[in-house]
């Protein structure tokens, strides 16, 4: 009976642990994901009609908006897949707690945020 007992008190933390680091990995996934779709809208909102867009200031403007949520200028990626898209990839890292025990320190979530320069 007891090592019955101690078998399912296991499983039970073991559970509790992966849904404790799986839900602040949503959180990461989630915080990654509106940052870089809010960092791509900042970068096309420096184009104009006239000009178009400039790489240099829509990255620049990119980087200032994920570094103002808290994500740093070496996690922001920013690449012009054509000259009227920007693409920002934001990497979220966040410690982990339980997953830890498995050889992992951190939890790494990677998103995307994709914006068109158009005028109309």
């Amino acid at each position: 009976m007891s090592v019955a007992l101690v078998m399912m008190v296991v499983i039970a933390v073991a559970g509790a642990a992966l849904i404790f680091d799986g839900a602040r990995y949503l959180a990461a996934e989630r915080h990654a994901s509106n940052t870089a779709e809010g960092a791509a809208r900042a970068a096309i909102a420096t184009g104009s009609p006239a000009d178009g867009l400039d790489a240099d200031l829509a990255r620049q403007a990119a980087i200032d908006h994920a570094g103002r949520l808290g994500v740093p200028a070496t996690d922001v990626q920013v690449s012009f897949p054509s000259r009227d898209v920007v693409l920002v990839t934001i990497t979220e890292r966040r410690p982990a707690t339980f997953v830890r025990f498995t050889g992992s320190a951190s939890l790494v979530a990677i998103a995307e945020g994709r914006a068109r320069l158009e005028f109309s």
